[in-house]
């Protein structure tokens, strides 16, 4: 009798899982920085720059009345207005940047995106936290999901195997109870999985779909591989 095959959890799945968490989590926090303290700090530079033209403006229309500078420089002071007549300078004094921002910015914006990305990365880290202890397995005469669904071997009618070379992922029609099912058989995903399809293979007589390249003929010699597919029945 064949002996019972388990394939766990791969660590590629899990690193996989892992760093699209961090991922996601990592924008989150960095839309929530912007909406918290990048885009005020930016919209606070730009509200001065804007009272810094007006109080500028102001100081022109104040100039051209006939009035001095000195008489300005003690309007200014008792205003509050700021004494540099150039932004530059202005802006260095308070560690500004010398081209303040071109607009106002939206934080609601940072907040939604922020939270999808946060909520986003829970849900992967959520997943993987599940799925990291299911097995796919498969005695003599069937497989079994990591889901519970059984998938008996003779019930198997249509095998597509056009995904296993590039995402080691394999589809497999079966009937049960008169309905027509799918089962996974995931390579990536679960360790050994291998071993199951060649298991399922060696007791199948259904309709094969795999992955077939057209060579190129001497007309077309740098012509791109395709992929087709191709129904047969396996030996």
């Amino acid at each position: 009798m064949a002996e019972p095959i388990s394939c766990p959890v791969t660590p590629w799945y899990i690193k996989r899982m892992s760093l699209m968490t961090l991922m996601f989590v990592g924008f989150g926090l960095y839309f929530l920085y912007d909406g918290f303290i990048g885009y005020p700090k930016k919209n606070k530079i730009y509200d001065a720059h804007q009272r810094f033209e007006e109080i500028q403006e102001e100081r022109k229309t104040f100039l051209e009345s006939g009035k001095t500078s000195a008489d300005w420089k003690v309007i200014a002071q008792e205003k509050g207005y700021p004494e540099q007549e150039e932004w530059i300078d202005y802006a260095a004094e308070n560690g500004w940047p010398e081209k303040p921002p071109e607009k106002r910015y939206s934080t609601t914006d940072q907040f939604v995106c922020g939270a999808l990305c946060i909520a986003v990365g829970l849900a992967i880290l959520g997943t993987m936290m599940i799925n990291r202890s299911k097995i796919l397995r498969a005695d003599a005469e069937s497989f079994t999901t990591p889901n519970g669904q059984r998938v008996r071997f003779a019930s198997a009618r249509k095998v597509d195997k056009r995904k296993w070379d590039n995402k080691g992922l394999c589809y497999v029609h079966y009937e049960e109870d008169g309905k027509t099912k799918r089962a996974v058989i995931d390579d990536l995903k679960f360790a050994g999985a291998d071993k199951i399809l060649d298991r399922l293979m060696a007791n199948f007589e259904g309709q094969l779909i795999e992955r077939v390249v057209n060579e190129p003929n001497d007309s077309d010699k740098s012509g791109p591989e395709t992929a087709q597919e191709q129904g047969s029945p396996s030996a």
